[in-house]
């Protein structure tokens, strides 16, 4: 093989592999439905927003992006930290609570199911990448991707009655910044579609 082949070959094996992480970038996040009750044909005028999760900071992160997700959609919504403190229990009677003291008529509780980590060994500090190049020819860093299933239900405070279910994916995300982006959009666009909000 000649030197010109060789780069060829090079180039091309780079190419190849820019454009799967590019592909993996554009992969569309899904909302499956599990369940909505057919009896219930209203729209809701304002969420509370709980995501159940123990670092207090991930699930402020996480209410106040579906809450201005909410609002962007033109249906209020607004975070359960606001109105339920980190020491406060996330019970039954809390939330309703809670979702009184905010004004809401639907409570919207998120909890993360499955969480799958591809490329755990990824390099991911200055002096572990230039350790990794000086054992591989290909110094291109492989990074970390989370894809991160979540359950989400609806509650009519009123009623305290579940009105509607989906489970949502985050596919092949580099950050939690990007998994909670792409599930508050998800989220949004079905209840939306789903005719539960403007």
């Amino acid at each position: 093989m000649t030197r010109n082949q060789a780069l060829e070959w090079a180039t091309l094996g780079h190419a190849l592999l820019l454009a799967s992480l590019l592909a993996r970038a554009a992969a569309a996040d899904e909302v499956v439905k599990i369940y909505q009750d057919s009896a219930f044909d209203t729209k809701v005028s304002k969420v509370l927003v709980v995501g159940v999760h123990e670092d207090f900071g991930t699930r402020g992160q996480f209410e106040n992006t579906v809450a201005r997700a909410l609002r962007a959609a033109g249906t209020a919504g607004e975070a359960s930290l606001y109105s339920l403190s980190s020491a406060g229990e996330l019970t039954a009677d809390n939330l309703v609570a809670a979702a009184r003291k905010a004004r809401a008529d639907a409570v919207l509780v998120t909890r993360v199911v499955d969480v799958q980590t591809e490329n755990p060994d990824a390099t991911t500090t200055f002096t572990q990448y230039f350790q990794a190049y000086s054992k591989y020819a290909d110094p291109l860093p492989v990074t970390t991707a989370y894809t991160v299933r979540v359950r989400t239900d609806l509650y009519i405070v009123a009623t305290q009655q579940r009105v509607w279910a989906v489970e949502s994916t985050a596919f092949e995300k580099q950050n939690l910044f990007a998994v909670i982006d792409g599930i508050a959009k998800a989220l949004t666009a079905q209840l939306r579609k789903d005719g539960l909000i403007q």
